[in-house]
């Protein structure tokens, strides 16, 4: 099985998140990535977070509080990431090919911010276990930094499953 996985964390960020309202595409809507009839999207980015949170607490580190913008900010991505079939950090030809233009997109202000994505694991667990076992990945998770997470997995037309963690630390 390949497993595609990146990491980017930009430190010292802070961005003043201004723009115009933008509507984003509503989940299951068809709108790049699509959902298996017995999937519940939302149930499986908690299931992101719960993972990623006991993986701090065996660390010796706080859990990361879920924030709504991040949530949608990851959701957004792993839709396009699904739809281009590529699991990068960077999609040039998406409507928001980089990290800062989604946050800036739903509105996050931050400090301090790092995303995880990977590609075709099988679950969520898997999906946290090769984060936690890629050093640039890791450090994202472990970071004490940060304080918030969003998390989101949507499948390709191809049925393949693109993960995503995006954390923040809020201004």
């Amino acid at each position: 099985m390949r497993h595609l996985t990146s990491a980017l964390c930009i430190l010292g960020c802070a961005i003043a998140c201004a723009g115009v309202p933008i509507s984003l595409p509503a989940p299951g809507s068809g709108a790049g990535g699509t959902a298996q009839p017995h999937e519940n999207l939302a149930a499986i980015a908690a299931e992101i977070v719960r993972l990623t949170n006991d993986a701090r607490a065996r660390n010796g580190l706080p859990a990361l509080r879920t924030n709504a913008k991040l949530m949608e900010a990851a959701r957004l991505h792993a839709q396009q990431m699904a739809a281009h079939h590529r699991s990068d950090h960077t999609i040039g030809e998406a409507r928001y090919p980089t990290m800062q233009s989604r946050l800036e997109a739903v509105r996050y202000a931050y400090l301090h911010v790092a995303e995880n994505v990977a590609w075709n694991q099988s679950s969520a667990q898997s999906a946290l276990n090769s984060w936690m076992d890629s050093p640039g990945h890791r450090a994202n998770i472990l970071d004490h930094g940060l304080t918030e997470i969003g998390a989101a997995m949507m499948r390709s037309s191809r049925g393949e499953p693109y993960w995503i963690q995006v954390f923040g630390r809020p201004q």
